[in-house]
């Protein structure tokens, strides 16, 4: 995909919360992890912290720790460590160390970098960033992942939240994509109908910012210079086979309910479902971390 900036668009309350909050943290060389579903852009903020660190003018180094073999990883942790022999020369003191789905690391080469960082103290030379689409408490619960590592890696998380809690950015990043798109193959934009912009609002974007940006280089190429209806839209779009609405899940009785005290104790037994583990709880109820803390305060819930 595009440049960072692209995928840092948007006015929702807790997407700009994230971005004063990633400002923040990025101006310090603590250790960061970005928590998010896949696709929903966590590669755009670290190069995002990176920019806005001290480390700006450094290398930013992003290791797919999915697809990554233990004798490579370990190449390029010799590289960083400073190893001649590593094959690592790009990785040069100061620079940016992005460990994406970090979680997906085997056992073996999470005992390398834990050690990596363990050797190296408060001051191992370079920055050190991580991105899990995964819980990373649970897997460490299910001795999946190191607790060492985990509490080395997880100084401060940073949760991005998924496309579909963000309805009110989706034209904004509608209309950049494909102008951007566009502008790349050198053919004319196309244009989205009130329905078919209508219909995407309503769709729940399992897949992101990736889904949202492919669907937009497919229709710039099959739409170009023309007006984009529903049946020009995916049939997962227009059927809604993955739409935010939802059966009804809760009828409402005759005699009405207090609903701030609903709210409190959804919020309470969703905690306790989650261990204490507000991320998770946060999941439970579809809530943004930052939102779902906003709302523990608001009951006053000791956690």
């Amino acid at each position: 995909m595009s440049d960072s900036s692209t995928e840092l668009l948007g006015s929702n309350p807790a997407f700009i919360r994230l971005l004063h909050a990633m400002r923040m943290v990025a101006a310090t060389d603590v250790s960061v992890m970005i928590n998010g579903e896949r696709g929903s852009g966590k590669t755009s903020l670290a190069r995002e912290i990176h920019t806005y660190s001290r480390h700006r003018n450094n290398p930013f180094v992003s290791v797919n720790c999915a697809g990554i073999s233990d004798t490579a990883f370990a190449a390029l942790l010799g590289g960083a460590a400073g190893s001649e022999k590593s094959g690592s020369p790009e990785i040069s003191p100061g620079a940016t160390l992005f460990f994406d789905e970090v979680s997906e690391l085997s056992g073996q080469s999470q005992s390398m970098l834990f050690h990596l960082l363990d050797a190296a103290g408060c001051d191992p030379g370079f920055r050190v960033l991580s991105s899990s689409s995964r819980d990373l408490m649970e897997l460490v619960k299910a001795n999946q992942f190191r607790e060492d590592l985990f509490y080395r890696l997880y100084v401060v998380p940073l949760d991005l939240p998924p496309l579909r809690e963000r309805p009110e950015d989706l034209i904004v990043l509608l209309k950049h994509f494909t102008r951007e798109i566009s502008a790349a193959h050198r053919r004319p934009a196309p244009h989205y109908s009130v329905s078919a912009r209508n219909l995407m609002k309503e769709y729940a974007w399992p897949g992101n910012l990736r889904e949202l940006h492919n669907l937009c280089e497919r229709m710039a190429i099959l739409m170009a210079g023309k007006i984009v209806q529903p049946e020009d839209l995916p049939l997962e779009i227009r059927h809604g086979k993955t739409s935010r609405k939802k059966e009804i899940l809760f009828a409402l009785p005759a005699e009405g309910v207090d609903l701030l005290e609903m709210e409190g104790e959804m919020i309470r037994q969703a905690l306790g479902m989650a261990g204490g583990n507000r991320s998770k709880a946060a999941r439970l109820l579809r809530l943004t971390r930052d939102t779902l803390l906003y709302r523990i305060q608001k009951h006053k819930i000791e956690v």
